[in-house]
């Protein structure tokens, strides 16, 4: 492998990271706030792709442009899925309870938009072909649309980090996630919270898949693939932690690149598997904590 290949791997790498990053935060923003695994996340991704495509089919519309009407959609759509499905179960008889029923809530869901999805769009593949011109980058080139890509992940990704840092309502969003006893205590409203911090995980998710639709196949079962890469990357970077969310993403992108080349890109998605069960292991020897908090 010459140097002029391990750089173009490694910017390949950089672009699918920047993205599971950015899917990865709005995952953990509603763990964060409501301490459940939103499973069904994916297909929000999926429903924001397929929004983008007939925009774009229909229209012509700039996937940019469908970028923020894709994440205003979705917000709208997670908070109605958090007040008719989540809400009604929110005063479970305890914590271990709500997270099963939730668990269950967005199973029904995740089958329910594949089917919708199927129903409505047929399993054929979908892609925009969007600014799929070369860039030269150097000795490197790459898809105009992957720039683009990476460059919004990485924007909305620090946009995000900036709000949840400097904004009172992200200073909420984080005080809930620590430790939303003491948040109640101290005179947030928690149950506010959880509906905003659902609303801007789904936000995200549709954002996400706005912009994957510009540079991978758009089928109703899309989104399961993403969700268990988000997944991934939410436990590898850490529950919680915006800035090793990205860091996992980059690295879990990276890791897909150079995989796909060494050893065939069949083995892509095994070696995102590969990675979670070997850092679980891992992490399960040589920290208790982690243990009790994957628990």
């Amino acid at each position: 492998m010459d140097a002029t290949t391990f750089l173009q791997l490694l910017l390949f790498g950089v672009v699918w990271g920047g993205l599971y990053a950015l899917i990865a935060t709005g995952l953990n923003v509603i763990y964060g706030v409501m301490k459940i695994l939103n499973i069904a996340h994916g297909e929000l991704l999926m429903l924001g792709a397929y929004m983008s495509f007939w925009m774009f089919t229909l229209w012509n519309v700039s996937p940019l442009v469908s970028v923020p009407l894709a994440a205003v959609a979705m917000f709208v759509f997670g908070i109605v899925i958090h007040k008719t499905l989540i809400a009604p179960v929110a005063h479970s008889a305890s914590m271990e309870a709500f997270e099963y029923a939730t668990l269950i809530v967005f199973f029904g869901v995740l089958l329910i938009l594949q089917n919708v999805a199927l129903l409505l769009w047929s399993a054929d593949y979908r892609v925009i072909s969007y600014a799929t011109d070369p860039v030269s980058l150097g000795p490197l080139s790459v898809a105009a649309n992957r720039l683009i890509v990476v460059l919004v992940a990485l924007v909305v990704s620090a946009l995000m980090f900036i709000g949840l840092q400097y904004t009172m309502l992200g200073k909420a969003i984080r005080a809930v996630s620590q430790d939303m006893t003491t948040a109640r205590l101290m005179g947030v409203n928690v149950q506010r919270i959880g509906v905003i911090g659902f609303g801007i995980g789904s936000a995200l998710a549709g954002v996400a898949g706005s912009l994957a639709s510009t540079i991978y196949v758009i089928t109703p079962t899309v989104g399961l693939l993403f969700t268990i890469k988000a997944f991934t990357v939410m436990v590898v970077g850490g529950l919680g932690s915006q800035g090793g969310t990205l860091l996992a993403g980059l690295s879990l992108g990276i890791l897909e690149s150079f995989a796909s080349f060494l050893i065939g890109a069949e083995f892509k998605d095994l070696s995102g598997y590969v990675l979670l069960i070997g850092f679980i292991v891992w992490k399960s020897r040589t920290s208790s904590a982690f243990v009790s908090e994957v628990k």
